[in-house]
């Protein structure tokens, strides 16, 4: 277990070489676990074994990877934005993409459902099993840089089991669950997939899926400040979850909201460092401990581990001037590892803690 604020990392750089590494998913094909790296321009999406091997690269492009998602008990099959090249005039041709292993090791590529401006994602699941499509767009049309005057939406959708047999021309069937969602950035998919949490700039709201096809999808704000990228863990091991959430859009505050008694969510830290364009972010436990990983991408462009410790909460630098754009944590054997996709140096790294 990890123990206040005396941990190491241990530093492996498996790839240098993959300019503006952005997305990170996890993916087991039935054997082994491994990791998924999409490029947020032009360029592959790559697997990667838990030490840091090379194993394949599903496909060589086009790129425009924001979001990588496993479809659940399917060992061939996974979910990727593509063609999200930027919210600036970058995501007009924007698409959810599947991609099914075939007999002799390559990847088939097909659209699942053109969405302009798709950027996050996440598959839910309901308690009779059945699994749904949860998708934002960032906004909804651009004219010119940092044109937000068109908000984005956000749409659900029931999931067969067969999603390689959808195509550009008979795409997966969406409808519109929440409008006028501009800047929704911020998207955690709960680890039993019960509910999703959604970041905008009109707060943060939890999104759980119809028990039936009679039902609607149940939607509750949790919090109304403007909110960028958010993650969930028990920070203070009290039985309830917290959100740890970085506002505004893009922004440079780090907050962690604690649930009350009436089940509002309200502030129990504020990071007193403002830190420039805040992006990665991972909650759960690492080595023992619930803790959260964050990276920024301007100014000192740091990755961090954010826990309470002593009653307070603290903050440890493990990189620095990398410049992470996502990360997650993984188990690599009996050890808990952090890989990290540091967009600004082209980077994707390990970070094994040790104390």
């Amino acid at each position: 277990m990890l123990k206040g604020k005396a941990v190491k990392y241990e530093k492996k750089v498996i790839s240098r070489d993959l300019p503006k590494c952005y997305a990170i998913g996890m993916f087991n094909d039935g054997s082994t676990n491994s990791i998924l790296i999409g490029v947020e321009k032009k360029g592959p999406i790559v697997r990667f074994a838990l030490d840091g091997s090379l194993i394949d690269t599903p496909v060589s492009g086009p790129g425009g990877v924001m979001t990588l998602v496993q479809v659940p008990g399917r060992t061939d099959q996974f979910l990727s934005t593509t063609e999200f090249y930027s919210p600036n005039c970058g995501g007009d041709h924007a698409r959810i993409s599947s991609y099914t292993k075939q007999p002799d090791g390559s990847w088939k590529c097909a659209t699942l459902v053109n969405m302009p401006y798709v950027h996050r994602f996440g598959i839910l699941k309901n308690t009779s099993g059945n699994l749904f499509l949860l998708a934002c767009t960032i906004k909804s049309a651009c004219e010119y840089k940092n044109d937000w005057r068109f908000p984005g939406k956000i749409f659900g959708g029931k999931l067969s089991h067969h999603l390689e047999e959808f195509t550009s021309k008979h795409s997966l069937p969406l409808k519109v669950l929440k409008e006028q969602q501009l800047k929704n950035h911020g998207f955690y998919t709960a680890p039993d997939r019960s509910y999703a949490l959604i970041g905008t700039n009109e707060g943060c709201f939890k999104f759980e899926p119809p028990e039936s096809d009679l039902d609607s999808w149940k939607i509750k704000k949790l919090f109304s400040e403007q909110v960028s990228d958010i993650s969930v863990t028990d920070f203070d091991n009290d039985g309830q979850n917290e959100i740890i959430s970085i506002s505004p859009f893009h922004g440079n505050t780090l907050t962690i909201w604690h649930k009350d008694r009436e089940g509002l969510f309200t502030k129990q830290w504020v990071d007193p460092q403002k830190r420039e364009f805040l992006h990665a972010i991972w909650a759960g436990v690492l080595c023992g401990q619930p803790c959260a990983i964050v990276g920024h991408r301007k100014g000192d462009r740091d990755l961090i581990r954010v826990f309470f410790d002593d009653g307070d909460f603290h903050i440890e630098k493990i990189d620095h001037d990398r410049g992470p754009t996502n990360c997650w944590v993984f188990s690599g054997g009996n050890l808990d590892k952090i890989v990290a996709a540091n967009r600004e140096t082209d980077e994707v790294a390990f970070y094994t803690p040790y104390n």
